[in-house]
């Protein structure tokens, strides 16, 4: 089972994708602007975060496992 903090991360990083996927590909700035302006976000290292959207593989790949995790295809599990 995931820690909470983990769970955090995995949170943070799907939504980051999903910014990223309604502004067609997303600026640092862009991504800056909605970690500002999302609570739990500020909980988990920006610059994590913004790493981690980059370096996803496809639109459909879902984060998973905390900072030490990686992408896994197809949607997020529903908790």
């Amino acid at each position: 089972m995931a820690s909470s903090r983990d769970a955090l991360f995995d949170l943070a990083v799907n939504r980051a994708g999903e910014v990223a996927d309604r502004l067609g590909g997303a600026t640092r700035r862009d991504l800056e602007i909605w970690y500002l302006k999302t609570r739990f976000a500020s909980r988990v290292p920006f610059d994590a975060v913004l790493e981690a959207v980059r370096r996803r593989p496809a639109p459909d790949a879902h984060w998973e496992g905390g900072p030490q995790g990686g992408w896994r295809p197809g949607p997020p599990p529903l908790p």
